[in-house]
């Protein structure tokens, strides 16, 4: 099967889940000798494969970042003409190697960047299309003003894909209510994860992800501070960017425990595997989650996980410890019982540990191919 998939990131260039999706899904379909023709925008990193069944085609450079929300200044210029712009240079460069390679049987497309792209080869090629969904603009706007201009673009490509790939049941379900697709059409595949090796522990409590309202960072402070009431040396860490940074640096400070608050900035990945390796706690308190592939990462490094209700990560995985996003009360007396008490810390290591051997890409993949089949 020869798959034309459009994305948008791609290691090394990576803003989130959907870059480590892609990397695993793409090399796996690779390894069941899937051709994947993977289209991606241009970088400053050029992008590579060691997969002779996974050809990485670079369309062009573009300004667009597929995560920062831009201001409403921004959105009726360069923004959306960058977005309109990028899609044209995908869709002639796949039908000119679709031309070159003999056809493609499946056309698969990531999120709302790409979907105008993969419907107008759809409908100008005759291919097939699916469409896998990550996050939606209610996600991203942690359900607080979505924009519509995003959510008109991904209903037109949820309608017209011929099948929809979604992350989690959570996802599904948002999918059906907010966007009126026929739940028929829509098949559920839980992300998986490349294990990380565990480090040597620390009294370090951690949350990672983009700083955006979506991922809910502020309630992590909250609670932050109410842990350091009753467990004054423990160390909080905040990696990642986005446009809360300031605010939660300044939220920080007035609440007084800016010296036990470590914001690290974007970090690379090594660094990434690092503060895994020896955190003792990962709490992961977003407001709105998909899926949330980043406390898969760290209970593969055996850190014990906290995560939000809302999140699609805690319908498929067992061994973590689930709280309202909004209960700051109850997510500091979840940090502080793994803190305290080493039998239970020991054993939601060892348990979600072995869980984590079921979230494989190869599972993802043979899915993946599953759908496929259906529409070919």
């Amino acid at each position: 099967m020869k798959i034309a998939m459009i994305g948008w990131e791609y290691p090394p260039f990576k803003a989130g889940g959907l870059a480590t999706h892609c990397y695993g899904l793409t090399r796996s379909l690779a390894d069941k000798n899937e051709k994947v023709y993977f289209f991606m925008p241009k970088t400053k990193h050029k992008t590579t494969s060691d997969k002779s069944n996974l050809e990485i085609v670079e369309v062009g450079e573009t300004e667009v970042f597929p995560y920062d929300r831009p201001e409403d200044k921004e959105l009726a210029g360069k923004f959306f003409d960058a977005v309109y712009y990028y899609n044209d240079l995908v869709v002639d460069r796949v039908k000119k190697t679709a031309k070159k390679v003999g056809g493609f049987d499946i056309i698969h497309a990531h999120d709302w960047l790409t979907m105008k792209a993969a419907v107008r080869v759809k409908e100008e090629t005759g291919t097939p299309l699916v469409l896998s969904i990550h996050s939606t603009e209610y996600d991203r706007s942690g359900w607080v003003y979505p924009n519509q201009w995003f959510i008109d673009i991904e209903r037109e490509g949820m309608q017209k894909a011929d099948l929809i790939i979604a992350v989690s049941n959570f996802t599904k379900n948002v999918i059906v209510e907010k966007y009126g697709i026929n739940s028929d059409k829509i098949s559920v595949v839980h992300n998986a994860v490349h294990p990380i090796p565990e480090g040597q522990k620390q009294e370090i409590v951690l949350f990672l992800g983009r700083l955006t309202i979506q991922k809910g960072a502020e309630f992590f402070l909250k609670a932050a501070r109410k842990v350091l009431d009753y467990e004054p040396d423990t160390r909080f860490v905040v990696a990642g960017s986005g446009d809360m940074l300031p605010k939660l640096i300044h939220q920080s400070v007035d609440m007084d425990m800016a010296d036990r608050m470590i914001f690290t900035g974007r970090l690379s990945d090594e660094e990434v595997k690092h503060i895994y390796g020896i955190s003792s706690v990962y709490v992961m308190p977003s407001v709105s989650e998909p899926f949330g592939i980043t406390a898969l990462e760290a209970i593969s490094a055996g850190t014990p996980t906290i995560a939000s209700k809302t999140a699609g990560f805690s319908e498929a995985f067992k061994n973590c410890l689930r709280v309202d996003f909004w209960d700051t009360d109850e997510m500091a007396n979840k940090i502080i019982s793994l803190l305290r008490y080493d039998p239970l810390h020991r054993v939601m290591s060892y348990e979600g540990k072995k869980e984590i051997d079921l979230f494989t890409w190869d599972r993802v993949a043979d899915k993946t191919v599953e759908v496929y089949d259906m529409v070919c």
